[in-house]
């Protein structure tokens, strides 16, 4: 019971001040939508815990940390109580790549798919119904197979949770084949496991050494478009991901069955759906690695256990970047520009602050925020479509032409139908930003 209070003591104590915080991003539109929304108490007090509504900011942001400090609790009681998962439970709360599920209320789902799968694993007797319950998120459904391995029998309930929520499941991720994918993150190839190696590698490297915490990545960002030719160019990433991969798998096909071998196959099937093979999402966010982590902080623990010294080091490493980092979550305006102080050579951050700009008329900060994003992407379809737009709103209509001849020339491939049907719009004299 010492070890469990400890780690909810650190959470709770460490995250309080993002009681303080507002909301952001895709939190915004659900508080908007969720004034009008009219609950009995129960029902709205679950849509609250899965984040489905918002009630207050100090609520929800309470709620927030009180279930990452309770998942972190349950990191230490699923891999054995023991002085490794005591470590592995404190590694996985601080750890800054978790920032989207221990601090944004949006990232909520990634949290409840990872509790109920360790409460699972702690409460065998209840899985069956915290299973159907966890596939109800995509991240959960993915990695819901991982108890199969130590509870065989537990396959029968991933089966029927499968069953239960396949529709659903299959229709989020339709959504987002038909409405935001191009053709090149639709296609199986070979050549693809260049950027499954690569997207593999970066994701571990930060895990373990927080290399660059941002809300807007700028590493495989318009793999399917512009940035195509450097997505699969065979960069350090490549190479130490080839590293990393040769690794594990002398690890778990070479060596007898273990902890650490456990840990490798949570973490690389908690990863799977998120490595760009066929790309369903962003190409690079950290709320994907949040429920896969636990497993590469068993292995992390593991190395570390023999040597007080080393843990202490990587625990302040963890807690300091993360202290620091999470006051971006302040609100939308600190994530935006803090995304862009990160990573400033991401084109979409300098297209999301161009947008802030737009929604307050502020046209000419605007422009000059998309004039950085094409300096960044120069053939980004939606940057150029935009640039096309502020120089049509301030009269430069030979200007305004020439970049909407630009965009034409750049139309992401599987986006052919829907961007030229904007373009005869916008030729028409519908004139409109593009989010």
């Amino acid at each position: 019971m010492e070890k469990i209070y400890i780690i909810l003591l650190a959470n709770l104590v460490f995250f309080a001040k993002t009681l303080s915080y507002k909301y952001c991003s895709d939190d915004i539109p659900v508080w908007h939508a969720s004034k009008n929304q009219k609950h009995g108490f129960f029902k709205r007090r679950w849509l609250q815990l899965e984040g489905s509504i918002r009630v207050s900011q100090q609520q929800d942001h309470a709620l927030t940390t009180i279930l990452h400090a309770i998942t972190g609790v349950f990191v230490y009681l699923a891999f054995g109580a023991s002085d490794v998962s005591f470590i592995a439970a404190l590694l996985f709360s601080f750890n800054p790549i978790n920032n989207q599920g221990s601090v944004w209320i949006s990232g909520r789902s990634y949290v409840l798919a990872t509790l109920g799968i360790l409460v699972s694993m702690v409460f065998p007797i209840i899985a069956p119904v915290a299973i159907i319950l966890v596939m109800h998120y995509p991240i959960g459904f993915c990695m819901a197979g991982i108890l199969g391995i130590m509870f065989p029998y537990m396959l029968i309930f991933v089966l029927l949770g499968a069953g239960w929520h396949f529709r659903r499941v299959k229709g989020l991720i339709g959504n987002k084949v038909e409405f935001e994918m191009f053709a090149e993150d639709k296609r199986i190839e070979w050549k693809k496991i260049i950027i499954v190696i690569k997207t593999f590698s970066f994701y571990t490297i930060h895990a373990l050494i927080p290399i660059k915490t941002t809300f807007y990545h700028s590493f495989m960002q318009s793999m399917a478009g512009s940035g195509k030719e450097k997505a699969y160019s065979l960069d350090r990433f490549f190479y130490i991901g080839l590293i990393i991969s040769a690794a594990f798998i002398w690890k778990l096909f070479f060596t007898p069955w273990d902890l650490v071998s456990f840990g490798l196959v949570w973490w690389v099937v908690g990863l799977a759906p998120f490595l760009n093979a066929f790309r369903i999402s962003q190409e690079i966010a950290e709320r994907y690695a949040y429920a896969p982590l636990p497993g590469l902080m068993i292995v992390l623990a593991t190395i570390l256990q023999p040597y007080p010294i080393a843990i202490a080091a990587v625990l302040a490493m963890y807690a300091t970047k993360l202290w620091f980092y999470m006051d971006n979550f302040q609100d939308d305006y600190y994530l935006v520009e803090g995304s862009c102080l990160n990573d400033p050579s991401a084109w979409f951050v300098w297209h999301i602050r161009a947008l802030r700009r737009w929604d307050v008329q502020s046209h000419k900060e605007a422009m000059i925020l998309w004039t950085m994003a094409k300096m960044i992407h120069p053939k980004e379809f939606k940057v150029l479509f935009n640039l096309a737009t502020m120089l049509k709103i301030h009269k430069q209509d030979k200007e305004a032409a020439a970049f909407m001849d630009q965009a034409a020339c750049n139309i992401p491939k599987g986006q052919e139908v829907k961007s030229q049907g904007l373009i005869n719009e916008w030729k028409k004299g519908h004139y409109q930003v593009l989010i």
